[in-house]
């Protein structure tokens, strides 16, 4: 497999990272799934990453994984970019979800190094290349040293690299010199989305191609403007870029004195968009002091209440 640049550029762009809505009794809200999508595509995202850790995709059965992904394949109808979260520790589950994925003709898969057994380097490059041996479809390795405790080498990302069916990574780090090095020594046609939202300008400019983000659940508008100036304007207005990136910056640094996916669920219910704000154990459930906090910091966040529903 080898994109031409017209394939690539539907895999350019802002990606919400997408929370996976629950009702009261931890069972899947899929009425509200929709609603999401339909309200973040009102919205101009590029696409949507489905089933990774902000949709709580490692504590879903492998059968509701897949009844999401199925949720938005046809709530999106092939109005935007869809990138499947595939990745499980076994290899043969990740190839399982996988087929499943292919059958349903989403645009991509991904993947997150396989964690919690010391695997080496050469393991987790076969990991991959099985995956893609089982199913056509470009791969977008996962980077989340923060979570899974596993720093892949520049050696790995240039072996990965010279795969055409490997898409590139979702670099989820601060070190935003390592990105620097994987453009340098991968070059352009290995695709780099930044994961942390509060860093998104500064790893636009140290090479990432877009992002996949969890903040863009509930504040994508940002992102979506930073993104489009960057890429059209030949002389960006440095000073309206900080402006943006300062402005989710504030909503960020409320949001992480909490639990990061309760807080972006609840204030999904703020907006209109969940029907309920609820979050599956083991993760924290927010107290009513803490739901207290949120509501009154987002009666003042005009950004937030821009993002409201509009009925």
């Amino acid at each position: 497999m080898n994109l031409i640049s017209e394939e690539r550029g539907k895999f350019k762009g802002i990606f919400t990272a997408l929370l996976t809505p629950m009702h009261e009794d931890g069972s899947i809200d899929f009425e509200s799934l929709s609603r999401l999508v339909e309200h973040q595509i009102s919205m101009g995202i590029t696409g949507f990453y489905v089933g990774g850790s902000t949709g709580e995709g490692f504590i879903l059965t492998t059968e509701e994984r897949q009844r999401v992904l199925e949720s938005v394949v046809k709530t999106t109808n092939g109005r935007v970019t869809v990138i499947a979260h595939i990745g499980c520790i076994s290899t043969m589950e990740s190839v399982k979800l996988a087929r499943h994925a292919e059958a349903l003709r989403v645009d991509a898969v991904s993947a997150v190094v396989p964690f919690y057994y010391k695997v080496t380097m050469q393991e987790i490059r076969e990991h991959y290349e099985t995956i893609m041996t089982a199913v056509p479809l470009p791969m977008l390795v996962y980077h989340y040293p923060g979570a899974t405790s596993v720093s892949l080498t520049m050696d790995f990302y240039t072996h990965m690299s010279r795969n055409s069916q490997c898409l590139g990574v979702k670099f989820t780090s601060m070190n935003l010199f390592e990105m620097q090095q994987i453009r340098a020594l991968c070059g352009e046609r290995f695709m780099i989305y930044n994961g942390h939202d509060e860093v998104y300008l500064s790893g636009a400019y140290a090479g990432a191609d877009g992002a996949i983000g969890s903040t863009f659940n509930m504040m994508p508008e940002p992102f979506i403007q930073m993104q489009a100036h960057i890429s059209t304007e030949e002389r960006p207005d440095m000073g309206l870029l900080q402006s943006l990136q300062s402005k989710a910056n504030e909503v960020v640094s409320h949001m992480v004195r909490f639990d990061v996916i309760a807080y972006e669920k609840y204030v999904l219910f703020l907006q209109g968009v969940l029907s309920s704000p609820k979050v599956r154990q083991p993760l924290k459930q927010l107290t009513e002091e803490e739901r207290q906090q949120i509501h009154d910091y987002y009666r003042s966040s005009k950004l937030l209440h821009h993002h409201r529903i509009k009925v």
